[in-house]
């Protein structure tokens, strides 16, 4: 990955929906070239896809948090299988250290966050950590070098 990749990448980072032409011009490289460089990144798997930014607020989602969930001792499948399983689950990390996995968690109300937790409590301890306002979301850091 080059110079001019990463330029197309922080570009697409903050416009997904910019047309082949206004990212060549951006990069300042002809539309063939850009579009070649742009599927060649989707090849590699670098882009791995197109995604909406959807505010959960706006959306009628009020809870967004952290929660760090350790297994029971034997209940790590039933725990990866409700992770699965869990539309409220949108990102989960398996963590090094004490703390087996940490999870961002989106809910409509408090009663349906607690309901969540109840049923992770079933197969794991956890720990939660409630989010207020969101300071920083890139999805990678895109450096010139």
């Amino acid at each position: 990955m080059d110079t001019t990749d990463r330029r197309i990448l922080r570009v697409l980072q903050q416009d997904a929906r910019i047309t082949m032409t206004a990212l060549a011009e951006r990069i300042s490289m002809s539309v063939p070239a850009t579009a070649e460089r742009v599927h060649r990144l989707e090849e590699q798997q670098i882009i791995r896809g197109y995604h909406a930014d959807i505010s959960a607020v706006a959306a009628g989602y009020e809870i967004e948090a952290v929660v760090l969930a350790t297994a029971h001792a034997g209940a790590e499948q039933s725990l990866y299988q409700m992770i699965e399983n869990r539309p409220e689950v949108v990102a989960a990390w398996d963590l090094a250290g004490r703390t087996g996995l940490m999870l961002r968690v989106i809910c409509k109300d408090m009663a349906s966050f607690e309901a969540l937790v109840e049923s992770f409590q079933q197969v794991a301890a956890t720990e939660t950590y409630f989010c207020l306002h969101q300071r920083k979301n890139v999805q990678f850091p895109m450096e010139d070098g």
